[in-house]
């Protein structure tokens, strides 16, 4: 699953790096003479734009704050409409809270994300983005949801944050839409500890990204930093070279860590006892990113049941059930107090999403597992399936 588990030698090493030949510079400009031209966090994004095929990328903080960036760069404003969905994580919406837009969530189908349908009824004139999120590694419809923006002229930023490495139809996830951010935090496909990435083909937004992350400085080559020129105002979102450093350690394991998921993902699905669960249905079999294993019964109880005894054996659900409070906006009630439309409506605006939370099941999948420990994993999961 995460690239935590494979955390070792290659990370100390780059971050021994930074003190050997650069004599300890962890910020992500100037020092010149110090840090003997190595600019960590300038590499890891030339290479994470080679590895994902797109023309900018643009390192921050966190993923929270690489969709807060985006929509900045994307022009949003106070009151505009940006339309998400019912499952995601909180982050998704405390963004659009941030930058004083208006959130539009919307229930999402059985891929567990946004539903097309849904999501082109709820567009009105005020509606200036459309941010699907490709939840627990499965993209979300691409094709459906690039053809609604473009019908209605409204651009796509892609929450790719729990979807680091998946593609749809050849193409990676992130470089579909307009923009598409990323999450590198402790528990990502790849991680920096903390961090965040800003992806895309578009120069102007890539411009207004890179300044307003970085209180507005436009790196002007003929000026020095000091002097250097702005024209918007920004904010402190830098990435150090700490996680610079690492994260280029991380993108080299990325594709082992996508293989070993979807091999895993691949034995327990296709040796599970399906006599009572349907599988979460995914856009791209190929492109899935394989990391955790999504299944629902017909109704909660099945589904309760199974986690009791499944809990009981020692193992552990991810998001869902486990952290559904902060996946499922129905839950959000601190967030609603000053959104007009949900004020009175958030514990029942979304049934939809709620009903097939409430019946589903979400298993991690794990880089560093041994075969005999999926066998065990196997033969629990079946023996629980019989019981119930």
């Amino acid at each position: 699953m995460p690239g935590y588990e494979l955390m070792g030698v290659e990370e100390r090493e780059s971050l021994n790096e930074i003190f050997e030949t650069s004599n300890g510079v962890l910020f992500p400009h100037g020092f010149d003479a110090l840090r003997n031209g190595r600019f960590r966090v300038r590499e890891f994004e030339k290479a994470f734009s080679d590895k994902f095929s797109c023309k900018h990328t643009q390192a921050v903080t966190s993923g929270t704050v690489a969709q807060l960036v985006a929509m900045v760069a994307m022009g949003i404003k106070q009151g505009d409409e940006v339309i998400t969905q019912a499952h995601t994580f909180v982050a998704t919406v405390e963004s659009i809270l941030a930058i004083g837009a208006v959130p539009v969530i919307v229930d999402v189908d059985d891929t567990y994300n946004i539903d097309p349908i849904a999501l082109e009824n709820a567009i009105t004139s005020k509606t200036k983005l459309i941010v699907p999120v490709h939840m627990l590694g499965n993209p979300a419809s691409m094709d459906k949801i690039l053809e609604i923006g473009k019908k209605y002229r409204i651009p796509v930023l892609e929450d790719g944050c729990e979807a680091l490495g998946a593609t749809y139809k050849g193409q990676n996830v992130g470089t579909l839409g307009d923009v598409g951010v990323f999450s590198l935090d402790f528990a990502k496909t790849i991680t920096t500890g903390e961090g965040g990435l800003v992806i895309t083909n578009n120069s102007y937004y890539y411009k207004i990204a890179k300044e307003f992350h970085d209180h507005g400085h436009e790196s002007n080559p003929d000026f020095p930093r000091g002097r250097d020129t702005r024209s918007i105002v920004g904010m402190n979102y830098r990435m150090s070279e700490m996680q610079g450093a690492v994260g280029m350690a991380q993108l080299k394991k990325l594709d082992f860590i996508i293989s070993k998921n979807r091999e895993h993902k691949s034995f327990l699905k296709s040796n599970m006892d399906k006599s009572k669960i349907a599988f979460r249905n995914i856009t791209d079999v190929e492109g899935d990113l394989g990391d955790t294993l999504i299944f629902n019964f017909e109704n909660a109880s099945l589904a309760n049941q199974f986690l009791e005894l499944y809990i009981a054996s020692g193992y552990g659900t991810k998001n869902i059930p486990d952290a559904i409070d902060w996946h499922f906006s129905g839950k959000w009630n601190h967030m609603f107090a000053n959104v007009t439309s949900y004020r009175d409506t958030w514990k029942t605006q979304w049934s939809k999403t709620a009903e097939l939370l409430a019946r589903s099941i979400a298993i991690p999948i794990y880089v560093k597992t041994i075969k005999e420990e999926l066998e065990k994993h196997l033969d629990v999961i079946n023996s629980i399936m019989a019981k119930i």
